[in-house]
């Protein structure tokens, strides 16, 4: 027999939450609460509360390892956690935690996006600030870690010999660059296509999840019942509908801008272009 579950008798006091020991419970406290981050990504700005989880997040996002294959569908995960969670709310539509401010019957399948949902919806909360955008703030870590990274640190290191001005975080990101853009390697094949392959493992994941299986697993955590095939389109969804970004400035109209480079790109043909060519017509 396995080991029976020690009991949570240990309370957080700042939230409703029980732990089996002190010492989980000041961890707990530490990280949630206080805010501690001590240990840093040597790749990127995130920052950590635990050693263990530093090193997670190098092996699952730097180094891309997804060592943890999910029995249902073709999707791989970095930690066995996310891979049961995943198992849950997508194949077994389980969604136990329930809000208790929304009149309808609104669930979700994690504490943690119950949590931000929330946050966000019910509290209004945006306590992860830019420091550099005056104005901008996220209701969660992850957006402003993404946000800081791709828009404001510049350090790009590993540069593309054969690109001139293209350089990549990571030396991994550089190596599957060169793989797929200048080697033209596609290794990875579908076992459903007759001839068609791509260049990366998460690229053959995302088409099959797409194309065959018709998974949306990329659930928005603050509109119950909407999610999405990919998680480049959640994220779309997020900054555009939730943060109210609009980064994609129209260069000839003053203050208008979008929150999608398609989008701004569908305004300058239909409005510009299409002012040019009526004058050009004449």
């Amino acid at each position: 027999m396995g080991k029976e579950a020690k009991p949570r008798v240990h309370p957080c006091p700042h939230c409703l939450t029980k732990f089996p020991s002190p010492s989980k419970r000041d961890a707990h406290a530490r990280a949630v609460h206080e805010k501690w981050r001590d240990y840093k990504c040597p790749h990127c700005s995130s920052l950590f509360a635990a050693k263990s989880n530093m090193v997670q997040h190098c092996r699952t996002v730097h180094e891309r390892r997804r060592d943890h294959q999910c029995p249902h569908c073709s999707s791989r995960f970095g930690r066995a956690a996310d891979m049961r969670q995943h198992c849950k709310t997508v194949h077994e539509k389980v969604r136990a935690h329930a809000c208790i401010y929304c009149p309808e019957d609104v669930a979700f399948g994690t504490m943690f996006n119950l949590n931000v949902h929330i946050n966000n919806v019910h509290l209004k909360m945006r306590e992860h600030v830019c420091p550099y955008c005056e104005g901008v703030a996220f209701g969660r870590k992850g957006n402003l870690t993404r946000h800081l990274d791709l828009v404001h640190l510049e350090e790009r290191d590993h540069k593309c010999p054969y690109c001139p001005g293209v350089a990549y975080q990571t030396k991994s990101y550089l190596k599957t660059h060169i793989k797929t853009v200048h080697e033209k390697r596609r290794d990875h094949a579908c076992q459903y296509c007759p001839g068609v392959a791509f260049g990366m493992k998460s690229s053959l994941t995302t088409h099959i999840n797409l194309v065959h299986l018709k998974l949306r697993e990329h659930a928005c955590p603050y509109c119950p019942g909407i999610a999405y095939q990919t998680r480049s389109a959640l994220k779309t969804h997020i900054e555009t509908v939730h943060e109210k970004r609009r980064d994609h400035a129209c260069p000839y109209c003053e203050g208008v801008a979008f929150g999608t480079a398609g989008t701004l790109k569908a305004h300058i043909s239909a409005i510009h272009l299409k002012i040019k060519r009526s004058r050009g017509a004449k």
